[in-house]
Order: structure tokens, then C-alpha cells, then sequence
């Protein structure tokens, strides 16, 4: 083969390589002028305006394959998830498209991947066939249907919920999570003869910066009826409880009732119960986004109370032991003197359960900013800025806080 014709196919594969990379770059938010609809922004159900400070969320009907829309509505993580608020409907441009510009600082309130997630609720007129006289005709009736993602660009949906991200969000990560999430874990493919893959399991950890704080699974109520690892998950649970001597309980799904002939209440947590050591609490709002509500504080206030006034060591959960107890951890890690790297390394642990769910810790991170009211970094001295927080909010005393770290680290 002569130099030139080496130079050639060098070329070509430089060209085909430079081609196949390009491809597989990652599609980023981009911004218009105004809006103009086109294949991503189509799919994505939103677009980027006015410099990118505006998000204009765009309907495009027959993208998600409905004939007669009538009104549309944004859910979202920015808005408590509302099915139909008046605040959120899209205004009709065309019979087929809808349109709602909203301000983006309206907007940074994340969803489960750590960005901003949304719905659309759609009330459409969905066709069907009835009989009169002999005749089958096409008739039509009011629906409400809320639509899962369409998109095929990846980083832009996590398990149905379309994603916002701005030209500074990286979709690989997200589009990473979507593709491991997508199918729960069989108990076939955990070694449990493996220290990690048991305690993965069953969610089951010791909590950052405690001696004596343990958090994990619900030790009795089935969550996860379909999956086969239910069973092994929960009876897996109830062995690190003995093993490790749990005194006290906090259950953070409420008493509920036992399902007859499924759920059966162990003999040491009913000697726990006896002992009057088990604390029930059934938060109402949303762990994430209620920091200002005083509900919150009052309920750490009264996790706080109920560890000084009890043995350890202690065992705090909700079903899975991802949203609630993760973020009653977190403050008590932080109680401790718990890094943000220390803490969100545990956080995103929870991801190891492989049941379908995926927290990213950026959802946590917004929660403890808000509490701090500054941006948290791995120097930030959460220990200080937490304990500050339901102080100056008169929810705990400096001697309680004191207290909650010596019960926990005894």
C-alpha cells in the first residue's frame, strides 16, 4: 500500500471517528430568542428563552400522541407536584399546542434526579365506539391523563418525569441513572454472602458521625409486594436489629396496621413496644421542601427529645428508608459534626436497593441549603449551621443538641 493511500484511509477514519463522537455527544440545553419548535424541544416539553432566565414550557399534541386536548396543566417538583392549579395551566396557541412561560427561579425546586421535574396533566376528549341501531359510531368523552416522558434524548426523563435541565447541567449522569434504575434488582443477582450486599439490601446503615444510630428498611410492612426480594429484604432487617441491639425505634410511616396472614409483628419489636420505645411519626409534608413550615421543626424537635429520653442504640426508618429518614440523618449526622461529603455519600447509598427508585443528592443538598440559607460546600460547617437553625427557630436548645450527640455517640 503506497504512503498517499495511507494518508487517505487515516483521513477517513479521522473524519468517521470525529462523526461517531460527535453523535454520541450528549444533547445540552439550548436557548432561543423566542420560541420555535423543533425535535428537542418537541420531546423535551420545554424551552429555554430570554437568555436562559425563562422557561417556556411547550405542548406539541401529536408529539405525545393526543387528538383533541382541551387544557394542560404543569406538575411538577416546583410545585408540590399540583395536578390542576390555575397557576399552571398552559395557555392554548393552536388547537394542537399549548404554551406557559415561567420565570426559571420559579423553577429550582429539584425532583428525585436533582434537577427540576415535570408532568403535563392533559384533559382531552378520547375517542370511542358505541352501538346505536346497528350502527357503531365514534363517539367522545373528558378525560384527565397524566402523561408519562416521550423523550429519547438522553438525560432528559428519569423513570417518566420529564427533567429541566440549563446549558450548565450535564445529562450523562441522569441519563446514567435512568439506564441502572430501569429494571428493579432480582434477588438472584445480590451475593448476599457478601457484608455489602446484605446491608444494601436491606438499606442498612450506621448513621454518619453516630456510634449508636442505625437506619434502614421497614422491619415488618411490605412496600414491595412485586419484587422477589421482598421477603429476604425485611427478614434481613430484622437480623441487624438483633445483631447490633436496637432499643428504641423511629418510624417515621406511622403505626400501621398489619396486614392479616402477611405481616407479622416481631417478638422483639413488640418487646420494644412493651418498653415503650418505639416513637410513630407520619409526616404530612414533604421532607424535601417544608424546611420553613414549623411542622417540620417540631418533628426533629420531637425525634431530638425522644432519643435524649431513651436507650440506645437507636433505629430510625420510614418504607424504604430513602426520603424521610434520609433527611432526619442528615440532620442528625449533621447534629454529630457530619461533613456534606460524609453525608451525601450516605444519602446516595440508598441507591444500592435497586427498586426502581433513584435519589440524587442534589435533591438533599437543596434541602440543607435551605436550612442553612447558604450554599453548602465540602468546607461548610453543617454542624454550626444546622444546630443554628432550630436554635434560632427555638425548636431545640443548644443542651438538647448537646445531649441528642452524647446519646448517639456514647
Amino acid at each position: 500500500m503506497n504512503f498517499k493511500k495511507i494518508l487517505i484511509l487515516a483521513s477517513l477514519a479521522l473524519c468517521s471517528l470525529s462523526a461517531f463522537s460527535k453523535e454520541k455527544a450528549p444533547y445540552r440545553a439550548e436557548i432561543q430568542e423566542k420560541v420555535k419548535l423543533n425535535k428537542y424541544n418537541r420531546q423535551l416539553g420545554y424551552q429555554l428563552i430570554n437568555g436562559g432566565e425563562t422557561v417556556a414550557f411547550v405542548f406539541d399534541a401529536g408529539t405525545w400522541k393526543i387528538e383533541r386536548p382541551l387544557r394542560v396543566f404543569i406538575s411538577g417538583s416546583f410545585n408540590n407536584w399540583a395536578k390542576k392549579s390555575g397557576t399552571w395551566e398552559m395557555a392554548k396557541i393552536k388547537d394542537t399546542f399549548f404554551m406557559l412561560e415561567v420565570p426559571k427561579i420559579d423553577l429550582l425546586i429539584p425532583g428525585d434526579s436533582g434537577h427540576p421535574e415535570f408532568k403535563f396533566i392533559v384533559t382531552a376528549e378520547i375517542p370511542y365506539k358505541e352501538t346505536v341501531c346497528g350502527k357503531e359510531l365514534v363517539r367522545y368523552k373528558s378525560e384527565v391523563i397524566e402523561l408519562d416522558a416521550v423523550s429519547g434524548i438522553p438525560g432528559y426523563r428519569l423513570l417518566g418525569k420529564n427533567i429541566i435541565l440549563f446549558p450548565e447541567d450535564n445529562p450523562e449522569s441522569i441519563a446514567e441513572a435512568e439506564k441502572i434504575i430501569s429494571k428493579a434488582k432480582k434477588l438472584k443477582e445480590f451475593d448476599l454472602s457478601k457484608d455489602e450486599d446484605r446491608a444494601a439490601i436491606a438499606n442498612f446503615r450506621l448513621v454518619p458521625k453516630t456510634t449508636a444510630l442505625y437506619r434502614g428498611y421497614h422491619p415488618y410492612k411490605i412496600s414491595n409486594p412485586k419484587l422477589d426480594t421482598e421477603k429476604t429484604r425485611i427478614d434481613f432487617v430484622r437480623q441487624f436489629l438483633l445483631e447490633k441491639g436496637i432499643k428504641t425505634i423511629i418510624t417515621l410511616s406511622g403505626d400501621e396496621t398489619l396486614e392479616e396472614g402477611k405481616e407479622q409483628l416481631p417478638v422483639f419489636i413488640t418487646d420494644i413496644r412493651r418498653n415503650k420505645s418505639q416513637l410513630f411519626l407520619d409526616p404530612k409534608f414533604n421532607m424535601y421542601s417544608s424546611t420553613e413550615n414549623r411542622d417540620f421543626g417540631n418533628m426533629i424537635a420531637e425525634i431530638v427529645r425522644y432519643i435524649n429520653s431513651h436507650e440506645g442504640p437507636y433505629y430510625i426508618h420510614g418504607r424504604t428508608g430513602i426520603d424521610r429518614t434520609g433527611v432526619a440523618s442528615a440532620i442528625l449526622a449533621s447534629f454529630c459534626g457530619a461533613s456534606w461529603k460524609e453525608i451525601e455519600a450516605d444519602y446516595v447509598k440508598s441507591n444500592e436497593l435497586k427498586i426502581r427508585e433513584y435519589r440524587n443528592s442534589g435533591l438533599l443538598k437543596y434541602t440543607l441549603e435551605k436550612i442553612t440559607g447558604t450554599q453548602i460546600t465540602d468546607e461548610t460547617n453543617l454542624q454550626k449551621e444546622i444546630s443554628q437553625f432550630f436554635i434560632d427557630r427555638k425548636f431545640l436548645t443548644k443542651q438538647e443538641i448537646d445531649l441528642v450527640v452524647e446519646k448517639l455517640n456514647p
